[in-house]
C-alpha cells in the first residue's frame, strides 16, 4: 500500500526514531550495571522486568505515536495524505498499524537486549530456573513482554486520540506520560474512595493498566476488583473505543 510505504519511510527518516532506540539500550544497560551488587532475588526481578526496559519503551512509544499524528496537522502534510488516500480513516489506521509494528519491534529488542545483558552483569542467574507461577525466569520474561505489549495498545490508542484532538504533539505526549505513570494511582484512589461505586469504576481505563502487575501479584485483585481475564477484556474494549473515537475525530478535523 502506497500510504503505508510513505509512512514507513517518514518514520525511518526521523532521527528521533533511532536515537530513541539507542537511548533505550543505554538506559537498560545502566540499570543492569546497578544490579551487579544486588541480591539474587532483586537480580531476578530486574531481569523479568527487562531492566526497566518496558517502562522506557512506553515513553518512546508515546513520543513517537504522538508525533506521528499531531505533526501532520502542525506542518500541514495531512492535506497531501488526504488527497492520496480514499479517506482519512485509512490514513489513521495505517498510522496505527505502523506504530503497532514499531511497538512489536521494540518489545523484541528489549527482550533480546535483556538476554544479552544478563550473562554480562548477572551471570549467576539461571534463566531456566523456576520463578513465578511455576514457570522459568525466561518464560516469565516472555509473558511480561507480551502483557506489556498488550497493555501498550490502549496507551497508543489514547495517545492517537489525544494527538487528533490537540494542536501539538507536546500536549499529547504530556498527557500520555501522565496517564502512563499516574493512571494506576488515580484509579486506585478512586476505587478506595468511592467504594460504593467500585462495581462501575473498576472498568475505568486507568484500572486496565494494572494487568501486568496483577499477573505478577494476585493480591492486586483486591485493588483492581477485576480478574486477569476481565482486565484483559477491559484493555481490548478501551483500545477499540479509543481507536474508533480517535479515527472519527481525525477524519472530521478541519485541515
Amino acid at each position: 500500500m502506497n500510504i503505508l510505504r510513505i509512512e514507513r519511510l517518514k518514520l525511518a527518516a526521523k532521527r528521533g526514531t533511532w536515537w530513541a532506540i539507542a537511548l533505550l539500550i543505554i538506559l537498560m544497560a545502566g540499570i543492569a550495571v546497578t544490579t551487579t551488587s544486588a541480591t539474587l532475588s532483586d537480580q531476578r526481578f530486574n531481569i523479568v522486568s527487562a531492566y526497566v526496559g518496558f517502562q522506557w519503551l512506553m515513553l518512546v512509544l508515546i513520543v513517537v505515536a504522538a508525533s506521528c499524528v499531531a505533526m501532520e496537522f502542525e506542518y500541514g502534510t495531512i492535506k497531501q495524505l488526504a488527497v492520496q488516500a480514499k479517506n482519512r480513516w485509512q490514513v489513521y489506521l495505517t498510522k496505527f498499524s505502523l506504530i503497532l509494528g514499531y511497538d512489536v519491534c521494540l518489545h523484541v529488542l528489549v527482550v533480546l537486549v535483556t538476554l544479552g545483558l544478563r550473562p554480562i552483569f548477572n551471570p549467576k542467574i539461571d534463566m531456566f530456573a523456576n520463578y513465578q507461577h511455576q514457570l522459568s525466569l525466561l518464560s516469565n520474561l516472555m509473558i511480561n513482554s507480551f502483557l506489556d505489549f498488550y497493555g501498550s495498545l490502549m496507551i497508543i490508542g489514547l495517545v492517537f486520540l489525544l494527538a487528533s484532538v490537540g494542536h501539538s504533539s507536546a500536549i499529547a505526549i504530556s498527557v500520555g506520560v501522565a496517564v502512563c505513570f499516574l493512571g494506576e494511582g488515580v484509579s486506585s484512589l478512586a476505587l478506595s474512595t468511592f467504594k460504593a461505586l467500585a462495581v462501575v469504576l473498576r472498568w475505568n481505563p486507568f484500572n486496565m493498566m494494572c494487568l501486568q502487575e496483577q499477573y505478577a501479584n494476585q493480591d492486586y485483585q483486591g485493588i483492581t476488583h477485576l480478574t486477569l481475564a476481565q482486565l484483559a477484556g477491559g484493555n481490548l474494549m478501551w483500545t477499540v473505543i479509543s481507536i474508533g473515537v480517535g479515527a472519527l475525530i481525525f477524519s472530521k478535523r478541519h485541515i
